[in-house]
């Protein structure tokens, strides 16, 4: 049998995370270590680290950018899903394949590590609110960063309120235009709570933008004040402010 006292010092490489050295060691089921690269510190089983399937919670673990920390009992809170589901938009392979609009997103430096995402989201309006999702673009609109400064929660409502809507197959016309080839007419359509509002047709393209334009921006108006009371003053603001793009 090794004594407690030769134990200490010996070093073990892990599957993944470099090197570790025993820095106290009291019987086999109770030994600290110390990760070399980052310096945190952890207890494991002696099986555990020379099989070397001890964890760094101070490396990026999560899609390879995003660092768990200290907190062992993350994966229960609300704040872990959004954090995990964040990460998963931006830097998961499988996700940017399907989901394109993600593939130039990326994540602020403090949002990569989840206790500071965490301390964030436990100072926001809607945070923990039922059904509400972290949006990264509404208050600063056209935003490819998830941030301290650009993200928000909101209801799902708001969060599709300001999604691209493309009318049927015509993706080279403006948003909520399409043509209509029977009539030779441009058609603006708006969608609204799931349903597609029909308003009218135009000779010209322009017109019809200009249609979809005027009944978008005074829908998004309606919809912030429907929810002024509950959302961040910073969201009430940017959808009373928000102007149609031809490219939105």
């Amino acid at each position: 049998m090794v004594a407690k006292k030769d134990r200490v010092g010996e070093t073990y490489p892990t599957n993944k995370y470099g090197i570790v050295r025993i820095e106290r060691y009291v019987n086999c089921e109770d030994v600290d270590i110390v990760f070399l690269d980052t310096g945190y510190r952890a207890n494991y089983s002696m099986v555990q680290i020379m099989s070397g399937v001890v964890k760094d919670r101070l490396q990026p673990s999560v899609y390879g950018v995003g660092i768990l920390g200290v907190d062992s009992n993350c994966y229960q809170d609300n704040a872990y899903t959004h954090w995990r589901s964040m990460l998963e938009r931006c830097f998961s392979e499988k996700v940017n394949k399907r989901l394109r609009a993600y593939n130039d997103v990326s994540v602020s430096d403090n949002f990569k590590y989840y206790s500071s995402f965490k301390e964030w989201c436990n100072k926001q309006v809607g945070f923990g609110n039922e059904g509400w999702q972290l949006d990264k673009d509404i208050i600063m609109k056209g935003s490819r960063v998830y941030s301290e400064e650009t993200c928000c929660f909101v209801p799902h409502e708001i969060n599709n309120l300001l999604n691209k809507q493309t009318c049927g197959e015509s993706r080279d016309l403006p948003v909520g235009v399409c043509y209509d080839k029977g009539r030779k007419k441009f058609v603006a359509k708006l969608s609204m709570k799931s349903i597609t509002k029909n308003l009218g047709r135009f000779e010209t393209c322009e017109e019809a933008f200009l249609a979809y334009k005027q009944a978008k921006e005074a829908y998004i108006k309606e919809v912030a004040e429907l929810y002024k009371d509950q959302i961040d003053i910073r969201v009430y603001e940017a959808l009373m402010s928000y102007e149609v793009d031809i490219n939105d």
